[in-house]
């Protein structure tokens, strides 16, 4: 106890009611959301969990990543950035007295990094934040006087990411400053990119190995050949991984593969500059840097394989070895993740003693005027919508726009692939029209004042790789048993039970994001709201059902009477698209597009492409401008035979 307060006295530490009566503050003139006694309680839970943090690190005691769980709309990002704040302040004003803290915060987005450093110095009265990113790159000057340091979650990871040369030098520059070590690292959601996983395909390696010239195969003669040892062995895996569940197994164990540990990066190095597009028989930048990009995936992927574990399995009917780590290291300062749908995510479970989820106060939020409607239905990941897009898009259009008034704002959550089927918002009767795609939706405010949230498909990762590179990441190498047959705990079919997981957590995410984050009473409610999803049939919807109502207590849930397919739907266009296009295009990766896939993307008629292609014509038209933003330049070939294509660049 005594050595407790010593701690307190040696360092700035913030006090909880502090923190809990700024926050408070903040929480009611500013945000004029209404806070409650549970709410108070969660506060003072957050700040005694950020200081024990600190403690610990200070302390040198064994690593723990703590899990914080507030609800959506409770103020954990607000919180984060009232506690930086008053840390500086804390710091400022026992400074020669007391050690200072420093403080880290990891966002998800650049433009959530920038908004968090100019809230937090708003909140200081000085520049006590800065960011360090790609588009901003801090000083050492401003790193080392900084009280907090603001990165993006990509940030955090590449500056662990070498384990050896530079490493090092990155995490010093993270972690350190004028105080000594910062002592608090705040994850604003679950650290995305955290675990690497990497893949390589037989027909990937193939083309990486036959773009490899004379010269450099000289150069380079023990690479090439465990390269092509590689290719080999995915041959030879396929045949033995018939007998195993999900045709998986094993190809080697943890210590790395038959071919040994090969350093690929002076040959990654040299390919990089090679002429792809001559190579090809063209004469395109684009070409080039798109294949580029591609070569260097593959060997970046196969370097990985090489150097650790491997197994085997097909995606679809394609050979392929897998491996994966955690990049993030355990001994990060002060681990405290704010997340929440921690509840739901499997990763903190399969990390066991390393971290803990910190029990929060019930009676934090009530849901009982957000209405669910549920429907049910096969086929509702990537590839069956994409392939039932032309169909399924203008039945959903037709059900929503005969059930819901014009005075509403409705957000879509669908799958990028096939985001531009949703039609113009001026052809839609609607208030307001916003969308997004998975993997663009979390964390985000965008959609705060929307009244309704559309989940149309579902965010499926791969039944096998998937959570078997999350387990093997945090639970080290199995072996075929397990492989053929994964537990863990008791549990059966774990990998069954880790994609269910992961997507609740993304579907519970995803209608967090519009009004129903707001507080409005005493109780934790929100504002009347609706939300309407396709959850798959059978033991898989109910278990999403489920782990809806566990995080939104009070949900009211009833059955939505929609049929995906069935017959199909016409509906007119008001003119040619504009917003569809800028989406197919943005969603797009570098390179050619045909104005005849284009059309087909779009179900342009003859008249409507024309129209389309004329506006493209005219470098001045907000079509032609808003392509430019996106790095897209319409490019037409005159003369008989002459194709049209929208070029995007690397």
């Amino acid at each position: 106890m005594n050595d407790l307060i010593g701690l307190h006295e040696q360092y700035a530490l913030v006090p909880p009611q502090t923190f809990v009566d700024r926050l408070t503050h903040e929480w009611t003139t500013r945000y004029h959301n209404v806070p409650s006694a549970s709410l108070r309680k969660l506060w003072a839970t957050m700040a005694l969990t950020y200081r024990e943090a600190i403690i610990a690190t200070a302390t040198g005691a064994t690593p723990k990543w703590r899990i914080l769980k507030p609800p959506t709309g409770s103020g954990k990002t607000l919180g984060a950035k009232v506690y930086a704040a008053l840390q500086a302040e804390q710091n400022a004003t026992t400074a020669g007295h007391c050690e200072p803290v420093g403080i880290i915060i990891v966002t998800r987005l650049i433009a959530q990094a920038d908004e968090v450093v100019t809230a937090i110095n708003a909140l200081s009265g000085r520049q006590a934040a800065v960011a360090d990113h790609t588009q901003h790159r801090a000083t050492q000057e401003q790193l080392d006087h900084s009280d907090v340091l603001v990165i993006t979650h990509q940030a955090y990871v590449n500056a662990t990411q070498t384990l050896t040369n530079t490493r090092v030098g990155k995490w010093q520059r993270v972690t350190s400053w004028k105080g000594g070590k910062r002592l608090l690292t705040i994850i604003d959601e679950a650290l995305c990119n955290a675990i690497e996983e990497n893949q390589v395909t037989a027909d990937g390696l193939s083309q990486a190995i036959g773009f490899i010239p004379h010269e450099l195969r000289a150069t380079y003669a023990s690479e090439v050949a465990a390269l092509e040892s590689l290719h080999e062995a995915l041959g030879h895996h396929q045949g033995l991984s018939e007998g195993f569940g999900d045709g998986a197994c094993m190809a080697w164990g943890q210590g790395g593969s038959p071919m040994g540990s090969v350093e690929l990066s002076a040959l990654r190095i040299a390919m990089r500059n090679l002429p792809y597009d001559r190579l090809i028989g063209k004469a395109d930048d684009n070409d080039r840097q798109r294949i580029a990009t591609r070569i260097d995936k593959a060997l970046a992927d196969a370097e990985a394989m090489l150097d650790r574990w491997a197994y085997f399995t097909l995606k679809g009917k394609l050979p392929t070895l897998n491996s994966a780590a955690m990049l993030v290291p355990m001994d990060a300062p002060g681990p405290v993740v704010l997340d929440a749908t921690a509840g739901e995510d499997f990763t903190y479970e399969l990390m066991e003693d390393r971290a803990f989820i910190v029990m929060t106060p019930p009676g934090v939020r009530d849901y009982s005027s957000v209405t669910l409607h549920v429907a049910r239905a096969s086929g509702i990941g990537k590839g069956s919508m994409v392939e039932r897009a032309k169909t399924r898009f203008p039945r959903i259009i037709e059900d929503l726009s005969e059930r819901l008034s014009p005075e509403r704002s409705v957000f879509f959550c669908v799958h990028k692939a096939v985001e531009h089927e949703l039609p113009e918002a001026e052809d839609l009767p609607f208030a307001k029209v916003a969308k997004a795609h998975w993997n663009a939706v979390d964390g985000s405010n965008d959609y705060a004042d929307c009244d309704v949230a559309v989940i149309f498909g579902l965010p499926y990762r791969d039944r096998t790789t998937f959570p078997t590179n999350v387990f093997f990441a945090l639970q080290g190498v199995q072996g075929d048993d397990w492989m053929d047959n994964p537990t863990w705990k008791g549990r059966v079919n774990l990998r069954e039970h880790m994609v269910r997981r992961q997507l609740s957590a993304s579907v519970i995410q995803a209608i967090n994001r519009i009004r129903c984050r707001h507080v409005t009473d005493d109780h934790g409610g929100c504002p009347p709201a609706d939300v309407f999803i396709v959850l798959p049939e059978g033991g898989q919807g109910d278990d999403i059902l489920a782990a809806i109502r566990r995080e939104m207590p009070g949900l009211q849930v009833i059955d939505w009477p929609f049929e995906p397919d069935g017959p199909k739907v016409r509906r007119g266009s008001a003119g040619t698209p504009h917003e569809r296009l800028l989406t197919f295009m943005g969603n797009r990766e570098p390179g050619r597009t045909s104005m005849t896939a284009v059309a087909r993307e779009l179900g342009l008629q003859p008249n409507a492409r024309k129209e389309l292609q004329k506006n493209l014509r005219n470098e001045n038209h907000r079509t032609t401008l808003a392509l430019r933003e996106l790095g897209v330049t319409y490019v037409a070939t005159k003369g008989r035979g002459g194709k049209s294509e929208l070029v995007k660049a690397a």
